[in-house]
């Protein structure tokens, strides 16, 4: 939780900068499977499900298709094998220990906060893209869309999986990946709600935002249904089926003024945080683990 990887330029750009980055954690993945999988994959061939992603991504993510490619080159592994991991990791639901929540600014002492549990292995990006916004990320390392991040506009998105048995509308590509274009494109919650309800996308997911005017949000989406709520009393949470949901719900709604860092030590889980006002994102670990609460500017 410490390195912080910076990608610049370009779609292909930003992807083979990731690339290099996770370069040995790729390859030793990668090589853990079957001689015959892996020259499937060097020959371009998907599984039937992700082939159809891979065609919606080159259809509705086109920027994100690119950057799976420079990836790709990067790390030295086939892109179909990416597409297939990528495709096999949406499909997962939330782990039990799974978290998100937002708190408008009556919560938290005058401004808006958005925090989401860490899985382990995770990166942190740094990402300044040729005319998008800059922003910081937490990010798995095969993947292009963040779990977590804030750009210099003061957007914060987090994403948690959700089950889903809706009809995707005719798109394969993962739901999640509209987390990246919201970070890439818009400043404001309004925007960004905009664009979740209207883009298309596979699998269910739930798309928490908030800006720097204290207000949050968040989108549910089951492949083509999506739905809009706003929070009750200044608060969002999404447990993923955490095992501790009524207590996590009850300390949340007890917490006066809201602060993230206290609820990680509580749970004791360490906490993706985002701070819309501050354009900041917070790695805040959980009681007992090693090293520092960490800040990071989306500029460093």
């Amino acid at each position: 939780m410490t390195d912080v990887l910076t990608c610049e330029g370009a779609p292909r750009d930003l992807g083979l900068d990731q690339g290099r980055w996770v370069r040995s954690t790729l390859s030793a993945s990668y090589c853990a499977h079957s001689t015959l999988e892996r020259l499937r994959w060097r020959l371009g061939r998907h599984s039937e499900t992700s082939w159809y992603v891979a065609r919606d991504l080159r259809r509705y993510f086109p920027q994100q298709s690119e950057a799976i490619e420079g990836m790709s080159r990067g790390a030295g592994v086939p892109g179909a094998w990416l597409v297939d991991k990528i495709t096999r990791e949406s499909r997962l639901v939330a782990a039990k220990g799974s978290l998100a929540f937002a708190a408008a600014s009556e919560l938290t002492d005058g401004q808006a906060i958005l925090s989401r549990t860490y899985p382990e292995g995770s990166i942190v990006r740094r990402c300044r893209p040729d005319g998008g916004f800059a922003s910081v990320e937490v990010i798995r390392p095969w993947a292009t869309a963040p779990l977590a991040g804030i750009n210099e506009g003061g957007l914060a998105v987090a994403t948690i999986p959700q089950p889903s048995r809706s009809n995707s509308g005719g798109c394969a590509a993962p739901v999640t990946l509209l987390a990246h274009d919201c970070l890439s494109r818009f400043e404001s919650i309004d925007a960004a709600v905009d664009w979740c309800m209207a883009r298309p996308g596979a699998g269910g997911a739930t798309i928490l935002l908030a800006d720097t005017s204290g207000e949050i949000a968040g989108v549910h989406a089951e492949g083509s249904q999506r739905r809009v709520f706003r929070p009750a009393d200044g608060l969002l949470v999404q447990t993923g089926g955490h095992e501790r949901e009524d207590e996590i719900a009850k300390a949340l709604w007890q917490a006066s003024p809201l602060v993230a860092a206290d609820l990680g030590r509580f749970l004791g889980t360490s906490l993706i945080t985002l701070d819309p006002s501050g354009r900041r994102l917070g790695l805040l670990k959980a009681s007992g683990a090693d090293g520092r609460d960490r800040w990071l500017g989306v500029e460093g």
